[in-house]
């Protein structure tokens, strides 16, 4: 299963669109973006099940993307990896609607804890790159910080195929 999985890794809706005149453009157009390389990258060379760490921004993005391609691709997958219940406590309103519908949606939803503390969001990272043989990342290069850092290192360190979504649209 591991040779035909995804992980998804990206920032944080805030980053993504830091200096973005028009948002809502700009995530439609990370959206598409995210889409293409999906089908291109990952499921036109095999790779059918897909796990996101439901993050706010590109997480959520891409999850979006793997459900609006499954109706193109119905045999492909999707699994939710939360760091911990009661993830999404702190997103907007609007996010913790999406972040539901995705949940309801999923084909697996795994849970690593109960509760958050310190490194919580490293674990599940780490659980992602072990799950997986294809990372697909939204990293802008801008600071060498951040779990998108920290799982793209681990990535390339671990010798593991990616892609990167970003072109740096500032």
């Amino acid at each position: 299963m591991q040779k035909k999985t995804v992980a998804f890794s990206g920032h944080r809706s805030s980053r993504i669109a830091k200096f973005s005149t028009d948002r809502e453009k700009l995530f439609r157009e990370v959206a598409f973006d995210t889409f293409v390389a999906i089908e291109s990258f990952c499921i036109e060379k095999g790779y059918h099940t897909f796990i996101t760490g439901m993050a706010d921004g590109f997480d959520l993005i891409a999850a979006e993307e793997v459900l609006n391609l499954k109706k193109r691709y119905p045999y492909i997958r999707l699994k939710c990896v939360l760091p911990f219940k009661g993830q999404a406590e702190r997103y907007t309103e609007a996010d913790k609607r999406r972040y539901n519908g995705i949940l309801a949606q999923a084909d697996e939803v795994i849970t690593l804890q109960d509760e958050y503390s310190e490194g919580c969001f490293f674990r599940r990272n780490d659980y992602l790159l072990e799950n997986s043989a294809f990372l697909m990342v939204y990293y802008d290069a801008l600071a060498a910080v951040g779990g998108t850092f920290y799982t793209l290192k681990r990535a390339v360190e671990q010798k593991k195929k990616f892609a990167n979504v970003c072109y740096n649209r500032r």
